[in-house]
């Protein structure tokens, strides 16, 4: 079992062993010592150009979410007994910790079906208060909130630049929150330049920093930090608007949202489920809990990524920013998409479904080549399998084995799967993939 421990100062932080990581939150005190690990450097700032002070619940939200994702982030799976479960031990300070406490086993649950690992996370006394927002006689720019009625996640990616599209084509005025990682962030710009409508952004990278070794690439929990950004952001339009809560929009596609393990052998290390509807019903549930006035809502849980573009509302500007969105799971280590991941497949397959066209430069642009690359096959000839299994494989199980759904909803996330199954058949077979 590794123990993280964490504080805000650097001054009250036990020393690196190893089986002990003392990690500073925030950065506030300063840091002076070279066995702590940092995240959140640049968090407090961000928030604080929000201009209004958010709730205790909420920085405390974000708090739990940073120390995960430096969990997740400083502890690499290979060092695991079984090369993939983690048992992580964190000891956290919040500064309501009495708020959380009655929700401890259910937050580690959430994060052991989030990651696959097992989580034991302590609260304690002491933790980082929120902030003083800046106010308008500070010489800082702050964010616009005035006249917003939502938020909605951001993240440069195809499905994100069509949730911003549609919510403006309706006239909602959405706080578009993004990670603003380098590289995501010139995608996202260069997307918000092109939207049509009113909207602000907030804008933040956790930013993590391990004092010494290699970091876990994995980042099974990426979409916990997405949301408590989100949650923060959604409060401050809350606390401007008065409503009585705002709407945190996920724009995911449902065969994503699913992502039912193509095979067998997937159902434990390459099913993500970042944004599968039991995590977030599990992150909704903590939020009525301890009080975060927002409501997570996916608007395209039963459609496919393919059916998303079909019926977006500006389908014009969809096709001249198309382009600019980012979908590869892979396209970080060469800063280029490879057009025969996972992601990339889908995404492919939903634009030709919708019959918009991309000039996008994959590193494998055409798709049948892959199938003599034995070490870059791996995804197509998982997808081409589950496309084969789809009328001989009962779905109700199939996508069952990704996690709990609920009852009354059930055949439609059954036609989903198999409706984003037909799109990438019809795909692959136009591409000689299959």
């Amino acid at each position: 079992m590794t123990q993280l421990v964490f504080h805000h100062n650097h001054q009250l932080l036990p020393p690196a062993s190893d089986v002990l990581l003392p990690v500073q939150l925030y950065g506030l005190s300063g840091q002076c010592r070279g066995d702590i690990s940092v995240i959140g450097n640049p968090v407090i700032e961000k928030v604080k150009r929000l201009g209004v002070r958010i709730p205790t619940q909420v920085m405390d939200f974000l708090t739990i979410a940073l120390a995960v994702t430096a969990a997740d982030t400083f502890v690499r799976r290979a060092d695991a007994e079984d090369g993939w479960t983690r048992q992580f031990s964190l000891r956290l300070p919040l500064h309501e910790p009495a708020r959380w406490q009655p929700l401890k086993k259910d937050l580690d649950r959430a994060l052991h079906f989030l990651s696959g690992d097992m989580w034991d996370v302590a609260f304690q006394e002491g933790g980082c208060p929120p902030p003083v927002p800046y106010r308008r006689r500070d010489r800082f720019q702050r964010v616009r909130l005035r006249g917003l009625d939502c938020v909605s996640l951001f993240s440069g990616g195809l499905d994100s630049a069509i949730g911003a599209i549609d919510l403006l084509a309706q006239g909602r005025t959405p706080l578009l929150v993004s990670h603003a990682y380098k590289g995501d962030k010139t995608h996202q710009d260069r997307i918000a330049e092109a939207l049509e409508g009113r909207f602000s952004r907030f804008e933040v990278n956790a930013d993590p920093h391990l004092y010494t070794g290699e970091t876990d690439i994995t980042m099974r929990t990426r979409s916990l930090n997405f949301l408590a950004f989100a949650a923060v952001g959604a409060c401050a339009v809350q606390a401007v608007s008065q409503e009585e809560t705002v709407d945190l929009f996920v724009p995911e596609n449902g065969f994503i949202s699913l992502n039912a393990p193509l095979t067998p052998r997937r159902i434990g290390t390459l099913s993500t489920r970042t944004t599968h509807p039991h995590f977030i019903e599990s992150i909704q549930n903590l939020f009525g809990a301890v009080g975060i006035p927002c409501r997570i809502v996916n608007p395209y849980q039963f459609e496919t990524k393919g059916q998303m573009a079909t019926k977006c509302q500006n389908r014009q500007l969809l096709a001249d920013i198309v382009d600019s969105t980012v979908s590869c799971s892979h396209w970080k280590r060469s800063n280029q998409q490879c057009g025969i991941c996972v992601p990339c497949i889908i995404r492919r397959a939903a634009l030709y479904a919708s019959g918009i066209g991309e000039d996008t430069e994959y590193t494998f642009g055409a798709v049948a080549d892959v199938l003599n690359e034995t070490d870059r096959r791996d995804d197509l000839l998982a997808l081409s399998i589950a496309v084969k299994q789809k009328t001989t494989r009962k779905s109700g199980p199939w996508i069952a084995d990704s996690g709990p759904l609920p009852p009354a909803k059930f055949e439609n996330f059954q036609k989903v799967f198999l409706d984003g199954l037909v799109e990438v058949e019809a795909f692959l077979r136009a591409e000689g993939g299959l």
